[in-house]
C-alpha cells in the first residue's frame, strides 16, 4: 500500500503480517511482529536467531570454503620458504579493512614461524592513476621486486588476464573478494561466497568478511601444525569486519548480523591505535560506536583516502604501531575528509543543477571536467537519493571519462553495462552501484543514448519518485519503552535490516519551535490517541514544519529511539518526513473524541 502526493516523496507501508503470524509470536507487541515479518522471520526459531544471535551457533566453519584448506597451504608453504607475498587490495574501505586483516595475520604468522614479517607487504592502485582491479603494469613491478605470492582482496575476480601475467611470471594467486563473477575467472584458489561451484553457505559477505574467514581459516591451520596462535585472536580482527560490512553496504543478515553484533563490541574496545585515534577524530566515543557511527564517521574518513589523496594514508593509519604515528595519520585523515566534503558540496551543486534540467528524463548521465574520480560515485548516490532515477557522474580529462553508477532496484546497473560493453574501457561492481571508464566523446555519448533508452524500456510506468518505506502504523499509545526495548534487540540496523519506520496519522500539532543552527530543525509537540503530549524532533525539516501551526493535523514518519541526557533516559521521537493529515487520520481522531467521551478509549 502507498501514499503519495504530487511534490513529496512516497510512503510506502509493508503489507500485514497474517494473524497465525502474530499469535505465534504474541509475547512481542504486534508492531514489532511486523517488523520481524517484513523481514522474512516467520517462525519462532529464525526469530530467536536474529534476536539473539550466537557466535558458536551461527557463524560457518572456514573450511566450508572449498579453497580455503588449499590457500592456507599455499601462504604456509610460501612463508616457509621464505618468499614475498604480496597483498593487492582495493581502495575503497571494504579493501583497505581486508588488506589490513591479511597483512596482519600473514605477518603474524611469519613472527611465530621465525620468519620475517617484512616478507608481507601490500599494494593498493591510486584511484585515479590506476583504476580499480590488478592492472598488469602494478603486476610486473611487483614481480621484478621479487612477488612469488600475490593475494587479492576485494578485487581479482574480474582480472584473469593480469592474474595469467602474474603466474606467468613466476608466483602464484589466491583471489580473495565478492565481487560479481564475470563470464571468465582466473585459473587459480580462490575465496569467493559466489565463485562457480562454491560450497560455502552464506554468499553475502563483504570483502573483508571473506578475508576475515581465510585469517581464520589460516590461524586454525597454523595451529594444527604447533603454531601458537592464542584462542580468540581471530575475534580481534572483527573490528575491521564490523566497519566494511557496513561501509560496503551488505545485508546485515544471517552471518553478516553475528559479524556486525560481535564486530561492535570489538570495535568499541578496539586496540588498533590508528583507528582508536580516527575515532576520536571523528567526535566519537569509544562504548557507544554503532553503525550510524561507522556510516557516517568512520567509513567516509577511510574512504576520503582514496578520494583525495591514496588508501595507503587508510591504510598505514589502521596498521599504526605507536601513538604518536596513530594521531598524525588520524588527523591527516580527517584534514582529507574536510577537504572532500567541501568537494562533495561543490561538484554537487552543479550536477543536481544538470539533473534539474533534464527532470523528465528516467536517468541521469552526467560529466563535468576535472571533477575528482573519487568522488564522482558520492556524487551519484546523492542525485539517485535525491531523484529516485539511476545516476551516472563522470569526471572527464581529456577525452577519458572516468565515472560511478547507482541505481534503483528496478534496474540492474551491471546488466545495462554488460549490454553497452563495447562503449566501455573498463567497468565492474555490483547491480546497484558500479564504476566504469569510457575512452572517447563519440564513446560517451553512444553510452548515454543506449542508457536513456535501456532505462527508457524498463523503467516506462514506473513512479520514480524517492519513497519512504513505512514498516508499521502505530498509535502515540504504542510508543512506550516495551517496544522500544524490542526495537533495540533488532540492531545493528544496516541493509536488510534498516532501522524501522513507523506512520503515525492524524497527529494534532501542539507546539513548534525551530532549533539549530540556521533554525534549520524543529521541536514539535503533538498529540494522537490520548491526552499525552508527545515531544518529537526533526533534523532539516524546520522548512516543512512552519506550515503546520499549533491547531493543525499531520502525517508523520518517524523513527523511535533513546535519548540520554544527563543520566537521564528518554524515548525520541524523530520526525522523518511529514505532511497534512489525510481524511482517515482526522476520522480516526475524531473516533478518539467519540470513545473518550463514552469513556471506553481509541474506537478502531
Amino acid at each position: 500500500m502507498g501514499r503519495t502526493d504530487q511534490k513529496g516523496k512516497r510512503w510506502r507501508l509493508t503489507p500485514q503480517p497474517d494473524r497465525e503470524a502474530i499469535r505465534n509470536l504474541q509475547e512481542f507487541p504486534e508492531a514489532a511482529v511486523r517488523l520481524l515479518w517484513n523481514r522474512g522471520l516467520r517462525e519462532r526459531e529464525a526469530v530467536t536467531r536474529f534476536l539473539e544471535p550466537d557466535w558458536e551457533r551461527d557463524t560457518h566453519d572456514p573450511f566450508l570454503f572449498r579453497d580455503m584448506r588449499s590457500a592456507c597451504q599455499l601462504v604456509w608453504d610460501t612463508l616457509q620458504q621464505g618468499e614475498p607475498i604480496v597483498v593487492y587490495g582495493d581502495y575503497d574501505a571494504d579493501g583497505v579493512t581486508g588488506s589490513v586483516v591479511l597483512v596482519s595475520v600473514f605477518r603474524d604468522l611469519a613472527r611465530r614461524m621465525g620468519q620475517d614479517p617484512g616478507l608481507v607487504s601490500s599494494y593498493i592502485p591510486h584511484r585515479e592513476r590506476e583504476g580499480y582491479g590488478i592492472q598488469t603494469e602494478a603486476v610486473e613491478r611487483l614481480l621484478a621486486g621479487g612477488m612469488r605470492l600475490l593475494v587479492s582482496v576485494d578485487c581479482g575476480i574480474g582480472s584473469a588476464r593480469e592474474i595469467s601475467a602474474a603466474q606467468a611470471g613466476g608466483a602464484k594467486a589466491i583471489v580473495v573478494d565478492h565481487h560479481q563473477v564475470p563470464e571468465t575467472v582466473p585459473d587459480c584458489l580462490t575465496i569467493h561466497p559466489s565463485a562457480p561451484g562454491e560450497t560455502y553457505p552464506f554468499r553475502n559477505l563483504a570483502a573483508v568478511g571473506v578475508a576475515f574467514k581465510l585469517a581464520c581459516g589460516l590461524a586454525a591451520f597454523s595451529r594444527e601444525r604447533g603454531i601458537d596462535f592464542p584462542a580468540g585472536y581471530e575475534k580481534w580482527m572483527l573490528d575491521l569486519v564490523a566497519i566494511a560490512t557496513v561501509t560496503d553496504v551488505v545485508p546485515l543478515l544471517g552471518e553478516n548480523r553475528v559479524l556486525e553484533r560481535f564486530g561492535l563490541i570489538v570495535l568499541n574496545k578496539t586496540r588498533r591505535l590508528g583507528l582508536a585515534k580516527l575515532m576520536e577524530a571523528a567526535g566519537l566515543d569509544s562504548g557507544s560506536v554503532d553503525t550510524r557511527s561507522i556510516g557516517f564517521g568512520i567509513g567516509p574518513r577511510i574512504n576520503a583516502a582514496s578520494r583525495m589523496d591514496h588508501a595507503s594514508v587508510a591504510f598505514e593509519c589502521l596498521m599504526a604501531e605507536s601513538g604518536e604515528s596513530a594521531a598524525t595519520l588520524a588527523e591527516r585523515l580527517n584534514q582529507i575528509n574536510l577537504e572532500r566534503q567541501r568537494l562533495t558540496e561543490q561538484m554537487s551543486r552543479v550536477a543536481l543543477a544538470q539533473a534539474a534540467e533534464n527532470r523528465d528524463r528516467p536517468i541521469h548521465v552526467i560529466s563535468g571536467d576535472g571533477w575528482s574520480a573519487g568522488v564522482v560515485g558520492i556524487i551519484a548516490g546523492r542525485m539517485t537519493n535525491e531523484t529516485g532515477r539511476p545516476s551516472f557522474v563522470f569526471g572527464r580529462e581529456g577525452d577519458r571519462f572516468v565515472g560511478s553508477g547507482r541505481s534503483v532496484p528496478e534496474f540492474d546497473v551491471m546488466a545495462a553495462l554488460d549490454d553497452v560493453r563495447d562503449c566501455l574501457f573498463r567497468y565492474g561492481g555490483h547491480p546497484q552501484a558500479c564504476g566504469m571508464t569510457i575512452v572517447g566523446q563519440d564513446n560517451f555519448e553512444r553510452f548515454r543514448g543506449k542508457m536513456e533508452e535501456r532505462a527508457g524500456k524498463i523503467l516506462e510506468g514506473i513512479d520514480l519518485r524517492p519513497a519512504i518505506d513505512i514498516d508499521a502504523e502505530i498509535s502515540a499509545s504504542q510508543v512506550d519503552w516495551r517496544l522500544v526495548e524490542c526495537l533495540g534487540k533488532m540492531e545493528p540496523f544496516g541493509e536488510g535490516n534498516p532501522k524501522p519506520r513507523f506512520l503515525m496519522a492524524g497527529l494534532q500539532v501542539v507546539s513548534l519551535a525551530c532549533i539549530g543552527k540556521d533554525s534549520r530543525h524543529v521541536r514539535m509537540g503533538v498529540r494522537g490517541d490520548s491526552p499525552r503530549e508527545m515531544k518529537t524532533i526533526g533534523f532539516g525539516l524546520a522548512e516543512a514544519a512552519v506550515a503546520f501551526p499549533p491547531g493543525s493535523r499531520i502525517d508523520s514518519v518517524v523513527e523511535l529511539g533513546i535519548n540520554e541526557w544527563n543520566g537521564r533516559k528518554e524515548i525520541q521521537v524523530q520526525l522523518i518526513d511529514i505532511r497534512p493529515a489525510a481524511e482517515q487520520g482526522n476520522v480516526r481522531e475524531s473516533a478518539y473524541a467519540a470513545g473518550k467521551a463514552a469513556g471506553s478509549g481509541l474506537v478502531r
